[in-house]
């Protein structure tokens, strides 16, 4: 074989090979785009830099439209379908608009020149319902540093929050695209993920972030949307039961969540017990066409013990709602979880309850528990999400 023969042979093995066994995608390769309603949602929003310069540009050419510096405050508004930027005798107008640091430093965004929030990446502004939305373009490993200090306490076990930051980026990358009406993938709260910017970081969370990165769960030939709960009371919850519009899903199928003694992973969760008493006046009112109520039950449970079905029986007819319509009739605030026993008192019913939240995949305490005992982040993620497969993107 003459040396050009060569050349091309392993040229082509080398090209087959790298085919076959694409490289694992790190988390820096992806951007998500947040919608920052819960902070950054007005008619008037002030922006600025925490250090060095700020760019303004066209986001569709690139185009630079004017500079700024760190303590510089600038206002924007939308007026007559244009965005308008003041800063002093400073004004730029354009059709549209986004910023971004210069080097270094941090985009800095609120609805008040005090209440300014510091974010990674570049921001852009798109107009919904009459106010000014921002949109924060980031990478997946800095909005998922932002993320898990929101949604798990940053002081857990390191093996609890690698389980976090796993179930986190499996949710994140199976929303993409969530809210593309509006420009953005997911927003900054629940039911997204709670993001908090640069100033919700810790060292913890970060480490969990860097130590799993590019590692997803699977099901299916898909990206998981590894949806978790804070504490599920000993047995997590079928997601066709507790989550309204799914539809039956094995790793999300409910299962046990109990020490070889029987105790729940999460019994160490604060208020795993509740009670909550609806008078039938209460019932009444929320169920008007019942008439007044006089009887209230659970007609169908899951084995795990979460409510399917509940009855109200009332003067004019009985009604046989699910246990998520009931929940979110008496409010998902004061009936914290489906996990819950009706006993009948003078007044009305006593709700007796274990868990808090919709109880579905992941249970954030029962992590922390079967991490104290020894368990490590992939044997957590394998307990609660069955045939999910745990891989490198």
């Amino acid at each position: 074989m003459n040396h050009l023969a060569r050349t091309l042979l392993v040229g082509l093995l080398t090209l087959w090979v790298s085919l076959a066994n694409p490289p694992a995608r790190r988390d820096s390769d992806w951007l998500v785009r947040v919608g920052l309603e819960q902070h950054a949602w007005a008619t008037v929003l002030y922006v600025g830099v925490s250090e060095g310069r700020l760019r303004w540009f066209d986001p569709r050419t690139g185009r630079t439209l004017g500079e700024g510096i760190a303590g510089q405050v600038w206002q924007l508004r939308r007026e007559n379908g244009h965005y308008r930027a003041l800063s002093g005798e400073t004004q730029l107008v354009a059709e549209r608009l986004a910023a971004e640091p210069v080097n270094s430093g941090l985009m800095m965004v609120g609805a008040a020149p005090t209440q300014l929030r510091r974010y990674r990446g570049h921001l852009e502004w798109v107009e919904r319902d009459g106010k000014l939305l921002t949109l924060n373009w980031v990478q997946l490993d800095e909005y998922l540093k932002a993320t898990l200090p929101r949604e798990m306490p940053p002081n857990f076990h390191p093996e609890a929050l690698k389980a976090q930051a796993v179930a986190a980026r499996s949710f994140t990358l199976r929303r993409l695209n969530r809210y593309r009406r509006w420009g953005y993938d997911l927003c900054d709260h629940a039911p997204c993920q709670v993001y908090g910017g640069v100033d919700a970081e810790h060292p913890n969370t970060n480490a969990a972030v860097d130590a799993t990165t590019g590692e997803v769960l699977t099901f299916g030939g898909r990206v998981l949307e590894a949806v978790y709960t804070s504490h599920c009371g000993g047995h997590t919850a079928p997601v066709e039961v507790a989550m309204q519009g799914t539809r039956p899903l094995a790793p999300l199928r409910g299962v046990p969540d109990r020490d070889a003694e029987g105790k729940p992973f999460c019994s160490d969760a604060p208020n795993s017990r509740w009670t909550l008493t609806l008078t039938r006046e209460q019932l009444s009112r929320l169920f008007p066409q019942q008439g007044q109520v006089s009887k209230l039950q659970i007609a169908e449970r899951t084995a795990g013990g979460h409510a399917v079905q509940v009855e109200i029986h009332g003067e004019q007819r009985v009604l046989r709602l699910s246990g998520i319509q009931f929940r979110v009739a008496v409010g998902v605030g004061r009936l914290r979880s489906l996990m819950f026993e009706v006993q009948a008192i003078a007044e009305g019913w006593k709700l007796e309850g274990r868990g808090s939240g919709h109880g579905v995949g992941m249970c954030q305490w029962g992590a922390q528990g079967r991490a104290r005992a020894g368990q490590t982040y992939r044997q957590i993620l394998e307990a609660y999400y069955p045939e999910a497969t745990l891989q490198r993107l």
